[in-house]
């Protein structure tokens, strides 16, 4: 699960960069980053090496905080827009 996790992880940092194509990379790697958590604590609980599970969770987690970062913007900047127009005429 971990190699998994690391795949889905360089594959969405890769396509997660990309404008207009990083909405299609939400979903894997939403999957990759629980698949990430996973692995991470059942390699903890038989303690072994958990550093591919790790960098397949920040690989996945780096994408999902553009997008949110991005998202958010955009709504802030789109209310900003339609108050202006509302309120300058």
């Amino acid at each position: 699960m971990d190699t998994a996790s690391l795949v889905i992880g360089i594959i969405a940092v890769i396509v997660g960069f990309i404008p207009c194509v990083q909405v299609f990379v939400f979903l894997p790697a939403l999957v990759g980053l629980i698949l990430g958590v996973v692995s991470f604590i059942r390699k903890r609980q038989v303690e072994e090496p958990a550093g591919i599970a790790i960098a397949g969770m920040i690989l996945n987690g780096v994408p999902l905080l553009v997008m949110t970062v991005l998202a958010v913007f955009v709504g802030f900047s789109a209310d900003a827009a339609t108050i202006n127009e509302m309120t300058i005429k």
